[in-house]
């Protein structure tokens, strides 16, 4: 695996807002693309972890990315969007295989290289 991996995120918003019984933050519209080695890549689950106290539920806005390597982020509901405020953004490749004993399983393909929050320069706003 190439060390020098090319990530793309376009964030676009638009206000929006949660219902329901579990108390969803304020969120707005957010899509990207994710590129590697400059093309896009499908696949990818796209993590955003809040760096800004979000209130008493803690969501992770996430997607995967279609074969343009589109994806538009979930937090309460699908397609939602994301709460405005500082995020560290992960990846991972996300494939299907089975396990020793048959079961189905996903797996990153990065094998974590681009999942760990802690160690992600990819900071978006």
């Amino acid at each position: 695996m190439n060390t020098k991996a090319t990530f793309c995120l376009l964030i676009c918003g638009a206000i929006g807002c949660g219902d329901g019984n579990l108390a969803v933050p304020r969120t707005a519209a957010t899509s990207g693309t994710v590129t590697f080695k400059g093309k896009p890549v499908s696949g990818v689950k796209v993590s955003l972890h809040p760096q800004f106290d979000m209130g008493p539920n803690k969501f992770t806005p996430h997607g995967v990315t279609s074969k343009d390597g589109r994806f538009t982020l979930s937090t309460g509901h699908p397609n939602d969007g994301a709460p405005p405020g500082e995020y560290i953004a992960t990846f991972e490749l996300i494939q299907d295989t089975t396990d020793g004993r048959g079961t189905e399983i996903e797996v990153d393909a990065w094998k974590g290289k681009y999942a760990d929050p802690a160690a992600s320069p990819h900071k978006v706003t």
